[in-house]
């Protein structure tokens, strides 16, 4: 790609910014260099993209791996170096892609999302690589290096990543950042295991909020997770001349891990949809039971009101009320108390309202 392509795409960066993309970069930015073959390593820390292109060479493969968020002048000028597509990297600018593969003509771009999970939320990060022909530079937009350990086998005069090509490096980064997911799973079934006992509990009606963003987050996470699978596959099939036939054997590994995560989130989307079903129900039968009470309460209300109206009458300071000269006045008015609540609880029952 000529290089005029990538001044006119760095002017349309400088003037026209996308809302996604700052210009100041948002996370400080660490360039690591390895450069490897059988025989000797060498890793270089904190160097610009300009020095890095001086440790290409035919007989040794160089891994470049670019950490935090740089700005776009930067990301430019890596394209500029290791001839990177422009729309590649625009990609790679504006954090949130679908995670996909694609393949140009002089390079092999691979997009993972890489969620991490801070509290009660999901955070999603970016890795992107770039595969050619004897270099691999990848990128990732969070605060922690995700690929140290790999950077630690490298170094051992053994290790089978020395003795094979880029393409089996790729796939060990993208192994990486598959494997990445499991323990954010894991942290998720500790907290449904946690709510699920409080369900159960006195606490139960108050879990609704844990579990709706539960629900919300896992959501989120099978958002993002779904589309590696075709990323993968993308990097499986036949005619993607990039990978060996023996690294495409290696990643079925992570097509299945793949596979297995979503299979995961499933199970607790699930999980979560029935607790949010047990949690509805009882609420529902807290409901019914303080709705039933305050029935029975305004069925008693119904039956003393006329009890009260009677003693209510008869309780008026007036001298000419016959009842009151009669001897067994008294006596009358509580038959007649008695009889009305009788006759009023006989009703109730029979409409079974008591």
């Amino acid at each position: 790609m000529a290089s005029e392509e990538y001044l006119e795409q760095e002017e349309e960066y400088a003037t026209d910014l996308s809302p996604v993309v700052d210009p100041a970069g948002e996370t400080p930015v660490s360039i690591t260099l390895v450069r490897y073959n059988q025989e000797e390593i060498t890793e270089h820390e904190h160097i610009s993209a300009t020095e890095s292109q001086s440790f290409l060479s035919d007989d040794a493969f160089t891994w470049i791996h670019v950490q935090g968020n740089p700005k776009p002048s930067t990301m430019f000028e890596l394209g500029r170096l290791f001839n990177l597509h422009p729309l590649a990297l625009e990609d790679v600018i504006n954090i949130g892609e679908r995670s996909k593969t694609e393949s140009y003509e002089n390079q092999l771009m691979v997009i993972l999302g890489m969620p991490t999970k801070k509290g009660n939320k999901i955070i999603n990060e970016q890795v992107s690589f770039f595969l050619g022909e004897n270099f691999l530079v990848s990128f990732h937009n969070g605060e922690h290096d995700p690929f140290r350990a790999v950077r630690r086998r490298l170094h051992h005069p053994q290790a089978p990543l020395r003795a094979r090509k880029l393409d089996y490096l790729l796939y060990v980064l993208v192994d990486v950042v598959i494997d990445h997911c499991f323990p954010v799973l894991d942290e998720f079934d500790d907290d449904i295991q946690e709510v699920e006992q409080q369900l159960l509990g006195p606490e139960g009606v108050g879990t609704f909020k844990v579990l709706y963003t539960i629900k919300r987050e896992l959501l989120v996470l099978r958002l993002k997770i779904r589309p590696q699978r075709e990323a993968i596959r993308a990097l499986m099939r036949d005619d993607n001349d990039w990978l060996s036939e023996e690294t495409q054997l290696y990643l079925r590994d992570c097509f299945d891990h793949v596979t297995r995560l979503i299979d995961i989130i499933e199970i607790y989307r699930d999980m979560t949809t029935n607790m949010l079903d047990v949690h509805l129900s009882l609420v529902n039968q807290k409901t019914f039971m303080s709705n039933e009470v305050q029935r029975k309460a305004t069925v008693w209300a119904m039956l003393f009101a006329p009890l009260t109206f009677i003693t209510g009458i008869y309780g008026m300071n007036f001298a000419n009320m016959p009842e009151t000269e009669w001897h067994y006045g008294f006596i009358l008015a509580i038959i007649m108390m008695v009889g009305l609540a009788s006759i009023m609880v006989f009703l109730f029952k029979r409409r079974n309202w008591l």
